[in-house]
């Protein structure tokens, strides 16, 4: 697996390493989709369509994690 030794590397122009996708995958067309009547518009980050999640996606966003319990006491795997 490809990577960074350290968090700076991931956060000056990283290629993608390590990236979730996002909410979604591919291009939304026209940056705007329509759910239950109600009209969103996206950020437009490709040319006219929002792809990947937008300007701000899940790749440029540095998480905390943090284990948890099942009811009996076990972690998640």
């Amino acid at each position: 697996m490809l990577g960074h030794d350290n968090i700076g590397g991931y956060l000056t122009n990283s290629p993608y390493f390590g990236a979730l996708i996002g909410r979604y995958g591919n291009r939304i067309g026209g940056g705007k989709f329509t759910l239950e009547g109600k009209t969103y518009k996206l950020a437009n980050n490709n040319g006219p369509n929002s792809l990947h999640g937008g300007i701000k996606g899940f790749d440029k966003v540095v998480w905390q994690a943090s284990p948890s319990l099942t009811p009996t006491g076990r972690h998640w795997n």
